[in-house]
């Protein structure tokens, strides 16, 4: 009898333990780097929210630095297990991540959690859904997204004579009222108009708004050095660097310290800048800060309400012990996740369901929003931070005049074409 009894209760023990294991959630760990105390806030209600609504998953955030999702660092962690099973990435880099095999491709993992993947892509913006694609295959989801505008200060405007409810709309005025909102003594800049290739005047910027192309898709070349809108965007730039002196302007810029103290304080009239801009001045510009917000000037050939989008994605690192559960959660924070933060933190969601709810609460977003369906993205290749970072080198080569336009540009072509060849074959 004692014997039975033995059994009976190895045979309960065992079963007691079954059941503790499996009621035990699957931990992931998510990093991010919203380090804005408004948006860490968002981020923590936004994954309290999933583990109370998933009891078989407890998420736990972790707060980290960009860089740490730079590919070595990355791998490392991971391979050390002290890794992230879900971690942000700039979107724009999702297909080099996918092409060098450091991410999952999604969608085997994401059927097993019950997804449909049609309608899934359908609830993003187009744009956001290829730059998270490779090889047509999602190897991420959007999460948030932007665009640019050009900003003005209104009290500038007046104190230089110009009408602040008719601010420039071509490239000719944007020039014309730079000159004239630019106070010079001697030869040190008191206060300057605009200065096209700061904040958010990046080449792709000016390229586009010149009606540019960087890339062609069919033919898998990059194409900037030979496109004339190109060369003329950046001869235009250029404009600007010989007129006021590069060095010049870097002086200025340091001297006053943040970029964004330039045009909250008065020493910046005008500025391309982003949607977020407007948190930043709601919070930090001084009483009675008055500006306006329009689209980019465009020269005549160029392309009228031009810009371009940017955002983060959320990965799956190769690695990842549990990748089913890791895309159960990445779908909720890609769809109600991303629109709760894109309410928090006045930023725009890449679902689409995140722009009315933003309009409403803030009415200058609708600027924004109407340019969304239109916006390009960058290039969608396996090299493009290596064009990125060319660009940006070709930019730097010309405006402190270390090279000319055309060779400036036609080095950094040469060097991304040879890496996208070798990426390509």
């Amino acid at each position: 009898m004692k014997r039975y009894i033995e059994v009976f209760l190895l045979v309960l023990l065992i079963n007691l333990l079954s059941i503790s294991a499996v009621a035990q959630p699957v931990e992931i760990v998510f990093w991010h780097f919203m380090e804005n105390p408004i948006e860490e806030k968002s981020m923590d209600e936004i994954i309290a929210q999933f583990n109370k609504t998933h009891p078989g998953i407890n998420v736990k955030g972790v707060l980290t630095a960009e860089g740490e999702t730079e590919t070595t660092k990355l791998m490392t962690a991971v391979a050390a297990g002290v890794g992230p099973d879900v971690y942000e990435l700039d979107r724009f880099i999702v297909a080099q991540y996918a092409y060098n095999g450091v991410i999952e491709l999604l969608e085997d993992f994401l059927v097993q959690a019950g997804v449909n993947i049609e309608v899934l892509r359908s609830e993003f913006f187009d744009f956001a859904v290829e730059e998270a694609t490779y090889k047509g295959k999602l190897y991420a989801l959007p999460w948030d997204t932007d665009c640019r505008a050009l900003y003005y200060n209104k009290k500038m405007f007046k104190e230089a004579g110009l009408d602040p409810n008719k601010p420039p709309r071509t490239i000719s005025e944007l020039d014309e009222y730079a000159d004239k909102l630019t106070i010079m003594k001697g030869n040190k800049i008191q206060q300057i108009g605009f200065v096209p290739w700061s904040n958010q005047g990046y080449h792709y910027t000016w390229g586009w708004v010149f009606g540019g192309k960087f890339y062609d898709s069919e033919s898998k070349k990059i194409i900037f050095a030979d496109d004339p809108k190109i060369v003329k965007a950046l001869e235009w730039e250029k404009t600007y660097a010989t007129k006021y002196g590069k060095d010049n302007l870097d002086t200025f810029v340091s001297s006053v310290g943040a970029t964004t103290n330039l045009f909250l304080m008065g020493k910046q009239a005008m500025r391309v800048d982003g949607n977020w801009l407007m948190s930043t001045i709601s919070e930090f510009a001084p009483v009675g800060f008055e500006y306006g917000i329009i689209p980019i000037p465009f020269p005549p050939d160029g392309e009228k309400n031009s810009t371009w989008t940017g955002g983060y994605s959320l990965v799956i690192p190769k690695g990842c012990k549990h990748p089913k559960e890791a895309a159960e959660f990445l779908v909720y924070m890609a769809t109600d996740g991303a629109i709760k933060f894109a309410i928090d933190s006045n930023h725009f969601s890449a679902a689409k369901g995140s722009v009315q709810k933003l309009i409403e609460a803030n009415q200058d977003q609708k600027i924004f929003a109407d340019l969304l369906p239109t916006a390009h993205c960058r290039p969608v290749i396996p090299m493009g931070g290596l064009l990125w970072d060319k660009l940006d080198q070709a930019w730097n080569y010309a405006l402190y005049g270390e090279k000319s336009v055309e060779q400036a540009l036609r080095d950094a072509q040469n060097e991304v074409q040879v890496e996208l060849d070798k990426a390509f074959k």
